[in-house]
């Protein structure tokens, strides 16, 4: 059985606005996901997991792809320069629970029972209401060039 309310968008940007750094993870409904890690300072990574909820949340790793991203014509763009196969699985505690923002706004929460510091993210992200898209903003990056691999 999965638990369907981790279905969607979760981000840790609206739990700490202003960070150099956020992550975005989803959940889409057919068992895949990701994790976006992205910086301030054109950095992406992202790994690509499939998952389930037998209990705890069991997130399988496949995937991550790193490289820089950069925004032309307001279009974000990302330029992937590894795409690595991993082969990894964590089993998780997790609560999803109301709270509320640094600002006192309410939100729903996902805490994770330990933070996810291999894909550089933490255990708290809030609910995305209406998230652009569930697909992972890398997959429609060209792959890496092989001629710049040393």
């Amino acid at each position: 059985m999965t638990d369907e309310r981790l279905t969607g968008l979760w981000s840790d940007e609206i739990v700490h606005p202003g960070s150099v750094e956020s992550v975005d993870l989803a959940f889409r409904d057919d068992g895949s996901g990701w994790l976006y890690w992205s910086s301030w300072s054109t950095e992406f990574a992202v790994s690509r997991f499939t998952w389930a909820t037998p209990g705890e949340l069991v997130l399988k790793f496949y995937r991550n792809l790193g490289g820089t991203w950069s925004i032309e014509n307001g279009v974000t763009r990302h330029d992937v320069e590894s795409d690595e196969e991993e082969e990894s699985v964590l089993e998780l505690g997790y609560e999803i629970a109301p709270g509320e923002d640094p600002f006192g706004n309410p939100v729903t929460l996902l805490s994770l029972d330990r933070p996810l510091d291999e894909h550089l993210a933490g255990s708290r992200f809030a609910w995305v209401e209406k998230p652009e898209s569930l697909s992972d903003p890398s997959a429609d990056a060209p792959p890496p060039d092989p001629s710049s691999r040393r």
